[in-house]
């Protein structure tokens, strides 16, 4: 990986000065005193630019409590921060306070000022546009979306999942499948899955690609879209050789009416066939599998469904919280 040609930067989370290290790639470049990463780095510079058309270091922000912010599983490196400046809330999809940004429910529209979302787009399932007019909706007219999602330059996105439907996890010993049950009763398994943090946490459903992210949010009714791309050795945030994967900001335009959320994917153009295959370094596609090990996949996923219904009407999610909490 690249190395910058200085010794030293100021963290701009922490205000520090720090050494550089070896590792100097859009997860690393770590500040040797608070632990960011050039990706927070990038992004705490996006937000400060935004706010105050300078580079101001985040232990320099002027707090304001009536400044309504929200962050989807933001880093506790800046989320804890922030909270401390803001009225600021940091939602999770599997823990407290729960959030599903493609469903929303009962989440006051139109009220934050500020959405920071951070390598969460990859995860949602599809149709991912879905997740993108929520959070226009969740805006105040003229408030901020602070976006970073791991995507290419090549002319199309990469949909690992197009048709997924109905599906759950399996686990035999050869690893973790995919079952999905698709809408046309089409049985699916996939092998060869990739996950962010772990096997069993998050599971990638696509690697975007730059075109397809700016059409959304501009068909979404988002404005004066920016892609941070630059390096600013001060911070010790060195990225252009990356080719992709930039902080993408976009202002909530309260003229536009927004693309509506549908069931199916209005920018399938936007897509490669699942059978093509794509040399890029970020892409490495799920394997579809078939014969008896699909076939005991399948097996397991229905017998694991059946459970499901006649357990307790409570979400996996939930459920899966409460027990965490009653065994410690």
């Amino acid at each position: 990986m690249t190395r910058p040609d200085y010794d030293q930067f100021i963290c701009n989370l922490c205000g520090n000065v720090s050494g550089v290290s070896h590792e100097f790639h859009r997860e690393a470049g770590a500040c040797n005193h608070c632990g960011a990463n050039i990706r927070f780095r990038a992004l705490m510079r996006a937000l400060s630019l935004h706010l105050y058309d300078k580079p101001v270091p985040l232990p320099a922000f002027i707090p304001d409590k009536n400044f309504k912010a929200m962050g989807l599983s933001d880093a506790p490196l800046y989320a804890e921060k922030l909270a401390a400046l803001y009225d600021y809330t940091n939602f999770f999809y599997h823990t407290e306070p729960f959030l599903d940004i493609c469903n929303i429910g009962k989440l006051e529209c139109g009220s934050y000022d500020l959405l920071v979302t951070s390598d969460v787009f990859e995860h949602v399932q599809p149709p991912r546009h879905v997740a993108f007019v929520n959070s226009w909706h969740l805006l105040k007219p003229g408030g901020l979306l602070l976006l970073t999602v791991p995507y290419t330059l090549l002319p199309k996105t990469v949909e690992h999942f197009p048709g997924l439907h109905r599906y759950g996890f399996v686990k035999d010993e050869a690893g973790m499948l995919l079952v999905n049950h698709r809408k046309d009763q089409i049985f699916e398994v996939f092998d060869n899955l990739t996950w962010h943090g772990g096997e069993g946490t998050t599971l990638e459903m696509r690697v975007y690609s730059e075109a397809d992210l700016l059409q959304i949010i501009s068909d979404t009714g988002f404005k004066e879209i920016k892609i941070w791309n630059e390096d600013f050795s001060e911070n010790g945030i060195l990225q252009s050789h990356q080719g992709g994967s930039f902080i993408i900001t976009a202002i909530k335009d309260s003229d536009r009416t927004p693309a509506p959320v549908t069931q199916y994917d209005p920018y399938l153009e936007n897509i490669y066939p699942e059978d093509l295959s794509i040399e890029h370094f970020l892409v490495q596609r799920p394997v579809r599998i078939s014969g008896d090990r699909a076939e005991q996949a399948i097996a397991q996923w229905k017998m694991n469904t059946l459970e499901q219904k006649t357990a307790l009407p409570v979400s996996n999610r939930i459920w899966r919280y409460i027990r965490k909490k009653l065994t410690g």
